[in-house]
């Protein structure tokens, strides 16, 4: 009877488990929507606009659904239809066909008022400019849908080798014997500094119901996905929780402009407080699976937590075995003396400038690096640069760097494991990811196009904002150890977390460093305003471009942001933290 009441609970989304319990309480309305927006006949017609996203999400009177999804969902003119409009910066013409979505022809299984995709993660496509990135979405019922089941499924386009995120939305209607509507998506957000863009259209599509033989684990795998997400509350919660500390909510994320901010949020004792999840025609409905770019916050996880794990697995990599034998591309004597904690530190002693972010951003860097696919011309690259200094003995910045100790740590796992193995998918994945309940969307990474497939390490991974904080709480919190267990080499951990005297090397000024693929801030510094400690105080944090940071705070608080203005500062949020509990 037991067994046959919890089958019962999970048709209709329901699951027993405390932190998914309010995800999969059933729903519990007649079906009767005032529509105004996405109605049955939009739905069917032939003319799409932009929409509040209210419009996609699950309204307060929706009933359970009566009809099925499982099997194959496919948009049949992407490449003809929609509409486009370029928002705030101008680089269209710079793509090759961006107006557009990619084919889409996908598996889908219903579990009760939930729908996820069989296919996770980052989805190569045929496309010039867009992968895609399926998340998992909801199905419902409303009376004016004359009999048909709707289903809200977001989704990302992802720039094929680059980073930039851009969220959306798709929506349609359906019966469990194939019929379907056309499909609305909507594309109205991104995390992407230099191209932004709204995106929207109506999709003829076809449903194909399929028997998926997989589906029975791919249910229980989503469940168990759903059931370890951290608990959340909106971020002015933090005032009510904490009433004592006095905190001002509005300073909290306040040093990025609102209207370019994705999500940001703090990790208080078990409760991830969430703020943002904006879009420019209302909240993102579905902000808790929101996908969210690493740019060079992957210096951090990819790189940093990749070194870390193959020296506690193996030991004595980081400072004997030396790129030039690692590497057949970097065959120069400039690199014979360059080790993989050299290439971490991005103070491998070669390079053309040491001006802040002067190579980064150089044409060279833009067309011989980032805007190339294969691990040949990437590699060709990163091994150019000449000597001008001693290794690790300073800093310059160069994703090319990452991306060399990537391949190292590549070769170096593959030589250690076996030809068949690959350091990301085994040792970060399988190891770490895993274990610590991230979701399906951080087990895939940007790689070179080609036959070796390498990560691009410096930069190239996806996550959700639930993922930031079990990230960061793993370092921060946990110790880099998993049950007790731990995970990551002692020494570079402790170095890199600023809990030694080696604070790293300059790094844009005396008050921020750069050790071990983190970056530190001074929090006694007075370049922004009056100290927040009185005395030395390194601070370690992840940092990604456009502005993403994941703050990991002596206090065991976790805070992130993502956005995409350019803005990097955290100071005032942290002035706010430390009233509830001191930093310093």
């Amino acid at each position: 009877m037991k067994n046959y009441l919890l089958a019962l609970c999970l048709a209709f989304g329901m699951i027993a488990t405390d932190n998914a319990l309010a995800v999969y309480a059933p729903l519990t309305g007649s079906g009767a929507v005032s529509r105004s927006n996405l109605s049955s006949s939009y739905l069917n017609g032939t003319t799409a606009s932009l929409v509040d996203y209210s419009a996609f999400a699950v309204p307060a009177n929706a009933a359970n659904p009566d009809s099925t999804f499982q099997g194959t969902l496919t948009l049949t003119n992407v490449n003809t239809t929609g509409s486009f409009t370029e928002v705030g910066t101008n680089l269209q013409s710079s793509y090759v066909n961006p107006t557009h979505l990619p084919a889409f022809s996908y598996q889908f299984i219903q579990d009760g008022t939930h729908i996820f995709p069989i296919n996770r993660g980052l989805l190569t496509t045929s496309h010039a400019d867009w992968y895609y990135i399926l998340e998992p979405g909801r199905v419902w019922k409303e009376t004016g849908d004359n009999g048909y089941s709707r289903v809200a499924i977001p989704f990302s386009l992802q720039e094929n080798g680059a980073n930039c995120t851009h969220n959306g939305v798709l929506s349609f209607l359906f019966k469990s014997d194939g019929s379907i509507s056309k499909v609305a998506y909507q594309i109205a957000s991104e995390t992407c500094q230099y191209f932004q863009f709204n995106m929207w259209g109506l999709a003829t599509a076809t449903y194909t119901p399929q028997t998926i033989s997989t589906a029975a684990t791919a249910i229980t795998a989503y469940e168990a996905e759903v059931a370890a997400r951290m608990p959340t509350k909106a971020i002015a919660q933090l005032a009510v929780d904490f009433p004592s500390a006095g905190i001002t909510v509005a300073n909290i994320g306040s040093e990025q402009t609102a209207s370019y901010m994705t999500v940001f949020g703090v990790a208080v004792d078990g409760t991830n407080y969430v703020g943002g999840c904006n879009t420019r025609y209302g909240t993102y409905p579905y902000c808790e699976v929101l996908d969210l770019p690493s740019y060079s916050v992957s210096k951090s996880v990819a790189g940093a937590i990749g070194l870390m794990r193959l020296e506690q697995k193996y030991g004595g990599v980081q400072s004997t075995l030396i790129i030039k034998n690692q590497i057949a591309k970097c065959s120069g004597s400039q690199w014979a003396d360059v080790t993989l904690l050299n290439a971490l530190d991005m103070a491998t002693g070669n390079y053309t400038s040491a001006g802040y972010e002067v190579d980064e951003g150089s044409t060279a860097a833009l067309n011989n690096f980032f805007l190339v696919d294969t691990y040949n011309a990437k590699a060709t690259h990163a091994c150019a640069y000449t000597r001008k200094v001693t290794p690790g003995s300073k800093w310059v910045y160069h994703t090319s760097d990452s991306f060399l100790l990537g391949t190292a740590l590549n070769t170096t796992y593959k030589a250690l494991a076996g030809s068949t193995k690959d350091y990301y998918t085994d040792m970060l994945v399988e190891d770490l990811w895993k274990p610590l309940k991230m979701s399906p969307t951080t087990y895939t990474t940007a790689r070179t196009i080609d036959s070796v497939a390498y990560p691009f390490t410096g930069y190239g991974l996806t996550f959700h904002h639930d993922d930031l904080v079990k990230m960061g709480e793993f370092l921060n919190k946990n110790n880099g150890s998993i049950n007790g267990t731990a995970m990551l080499d002692t020494t570079l951990y402790n170095e890199a977390m600023q809990k030694t005297s080696n604070h790293g090397l300059d790094a844009g000024g005396v008050n921020s460093k750069y050790l071990h693929g983190f970056w530190a801030w001074n929090a006694a510094s007075t370049d922004t305003g009056t100290a927040l400690c009185g005395s030395a105080k390194w601070i370690p944090y992840m940092s990604g471009f456009g502005g993403i940071g994941v703050v990991l705070l002596p206090n065991n608080m976790v805070y992130y942001f993502v956005s995409d203005n350019k803005e990097y500062g955290f100071k005032q949020t942290l002035i706010e933290l430390n009233k509830i509990r001191t930093l310093c």
